[in-house]
């Protein structure tokens, strides 16, 4: 996971900005206090950072406060210098700053710092999600098989039960495995041998049926493959090309999908690179890239309803291109609307769904699945050192108290030598 980051900037904050692009993390600049707030509300950030000399003023200090309280997915840095130690004392204290950054400035030290927050953010936010979810798990493992006196030992309630759940759910439910084998039954029963002996007539219907699902089952079968090539590729990639390439497979994927937006009657709009960002070139690999493209637009529209539109609109902001694919967030069956917050860390683990309801309408277009998707996005982009988050937004595009659904990945955008 690539951090992204808030800089308050300031004279002090300056030298910031050259030293994250040198570690690769992604950034954005604010120049008041004031505008912080309204930052953290319309993006996810990882850290907010600023100097100790922009809030020696009692009233900042108290907004720090409120942001901590306020966003406690963000952490708080200072960057500090010997001369501020009570300063920077208090603020931790207080725990309105998490960590701190001493000057001299190096990016070794930066790195470091924000590593080891990262990693408690992302503990601290796990934590909090297994004390809500455990157990439900239980229950649900308990639903799946009736196995109720292997679950009373601890070591069983692990990732397995979420495997056999999952496997459950897209191999013997809807179309595929499970009613192939009912067909291949009615096949055997409805078969009739000829007078000769030597061939079996079959029903059109029931041959119909068995080619359907056949093809069903194939496609399951070829999205396993795809996905253990994902899974089992560790490298980079070192492959580069300009930016603009990513339009010719965003249309490509459109045309593929034309026939799913047609379900529901739905409609993808595009916007275009900025011309500040076409010249610039990405980490490119062309068929993975492909594969997140189509699995990002598949999740827009299996979760978006008749006649909704999804946005897809592209940012130039500091040291990356930023892609945004948006739709409406609707109601999951516990009341909460589209990615709530307590999961937005963990829609990208392997096997976590939202909502365990197959949609048989989409799966021939499905490259990934048993709820591995956006496990796999999250795979290629850090293969490709991109950042892809997802979570929801205030609805700026109809007077209506609503929300919706916003996926951003964020390209560091590379310097031509390279």
């Amino acid at each position: 996971m690539i951090p992204h980051c808030l800089i308050l900037e300031s004279d002090s904050t300056k030298p910031i900005a050259d030293l994250l692009k040198e570690i690769g993390y992604t950034f954005e600049r604010v120049n008041l206090l004031e505008e912080i707030s309204q930052s953290l509300e319309k993006g996810k950030f990882h850290f907010l950072i600023f100097h100790v000399n922009d809030v020696e003023p009692i009233v900042s200090r108290e907004k720090l406060s409120e942001f901590s309280k306020k966003f406690p997915q963000t952490l708080i840095i200072l960057i500090t210098d010997t001369s501020n130690w009570n300063i920077t004392a208090s603020l931790l204290k207080q725990h309105s700053v998490y960590d701190y950054i001493q000057t001299p400035l190096s990016s070794s030290h930066i790195q470091f710092t924000l590593d080891r927050s990262l990693q408690y953010l992302l503990t601290k936010l796990k934590s909090q999600f297994i004390h809500e979810a455990e157990n439900h798990l239980y229950k649900r493992m308990v639903e799946i098989f009736d196995w109720k006196k292997s679950l009373l030992h601890k070591e069983n309630e692990n990732i397995a039960a979420d495997i056999i759940h999952q496997m459950n759910i897209n191999l013997f439910q809807g179309s595929g495995i499970g009613t192939l084998m009912s067909v291949v039954s009615i096949l055997i029963s409805k078969s009739k041998l000829d007078q000769e002996g030597k061939n079996y007539s079959i029903p059109i219907p029931v041959m119909d049926l068995l080619t359907e699902n056949y093809e069903a089952a194939k496609s399951m079968f070829d999205s396993m493959s795809i996905s253990q090539s994902v899974i089992d590729d560790e490298r980079i990639i070192e492959n580069i090309e300009f930016s603009t390439k990513l339009l010719t497979i965003i249309n490509q994927e459109m045309e593929t999908l034309s026939e799913a937006l047609a379900i529901k009657s739905q409609k993808i709009n595009l916007s275009q690179i900025p011309i500040s960002a076409a010249g610039k070139k990405i980490r490119f690999d062309e068929t993975k890239l492909s594969y997140v493209i189509r699995e990002i637009f598949l999740n827009a529209i299996k979760y978006s309803k008749e006649k909704d539109v999804i946005y897809l609109i592209f940012f130039h902001k500091e040291n990356f291109l930023e892609l945004k694919v948006i739709n409406p967030a609707y109601q999951n069956s516990d009341g909460s609307s589209g990615i709530p917050e307590k999961f937005e860390s963990f829609v990208f683990e392997p096997f976590f769904r939202i909502s365990s309801v197959v949609d048989d309408s989409y799966a021939k277009f499905e490259q990934f699945r048993f709820g591995l998707g956006l496990s796999l996005v999250k795979k290629i982009m850090d293969q490709h050192q991109s950042n892809v988050q997802i979570y929801n937004i205030e609805n700026n595009f109809r007077n209506e108290n609503t929300k919706d659904v916003c996926l951003t990945i964020r390209f560091p955008l590379l310097d031509e030598e390279k």
